[in-house]
Parts: C-alpha cells; structure tokens; sequence
C-alpha cells in the first residue's frame, strides 16, 4: 500500500468540495457596484429632445434605452463595463466603436451625465440628463 497516495487522495477529498463551492458559487464573484446603486428610470436633458431609460432586470442585465425625440430615431444598449468608485460610477456602454457613458453621483440620484465618444476619441454628445420618473412613455 502507498501511504503517501492515500494521504494525497484524503487530502484532495476533503479539499474538492471548498474548491467546489467557491467556484460554482455565483454570488462569489459579480461585476456590480458594490452598494449596488444604479440609476434606474428615465432621465431628460433640459432641451427635451433626449430621453434616457435605465433599467436593472431580474437577472441583473442592466439596459440603456434612448430615443431622440424629435427624430424617433432610438437605440438599446445591455451590459456596459463599470468603473468609478462610490461617490462616482461610471456605466460604459458600447455600439460598435461608439462609447455611450452615463455617469452618476449615487448621493445625487436624480441626475445622471451622458457622454457619447465617437470612435475618434470625441466627444459628440455631452447632457446632463435629469430623472423624470419611471415611465417609459415620458
């Protein structure tokens, strides 16, 4: 009998299900802020031509909606990359080469900035947006 082969096989039994857990635990790992404060709703600049809609589902996608109203024209964005720390978030959405960036004060939760760069590196779209409620036929 190998001593050391059981030894390493009880050692490796034992250690599996830890390993296990904390690598099948969903809730190890997650890409959210951590006080989990997203603006939601629906946000518009002062013009009224740009409306904004935020909204965190139940599978925790979290989607930008937008619509320029003079035109109708519209666009839908999902699972932007977060960065930013807890007195600012930043939400980087991408379509193509063009970044739509909300950005946001959780302390100042009716406010939200929108920045959209062009895949020049310019910035061609810079509102501040406020919230107006949570309807999304604004």
């Amino acid at each position: 009998m190998n001593i050391k082969a059981i030894a390493l096989v009880s050692i490796l039994g034992l250690g599996t299900p830890a390993i296990t857990d904390i690598a099948l635990n969903p809730l190890t790992a997650s890409a959210m802020p951590t006080d989990f404060n997203r603006p939601k709703g629906a946000f518009m600049d002062a013009s009224q031509q740009w409306v904004v809609w935020l909204k965190l589902d139940e599978f925790g996608a979290y989607t930008y909606q937008a619509q320029n109203r003079k035109n109708g024209s519209s666009l839908e964005l999902k699972n932007p990359t977060i960065s930013g720390n807890k007195q600012r978030y930043t939400y980087t959405f991408k379509n193509g080469n063009h970044e739509y960036i909300i950005a946001h004060q959780p302390k100042d939760p009716s406010f939200i900035r929108l920045t959209v760069v062009n895949p020049q590196g310019l910035t061609i779209l810079n509102r501040l947006m406020e919230r107006v409620g949570d309807d999304w036929d604004v």
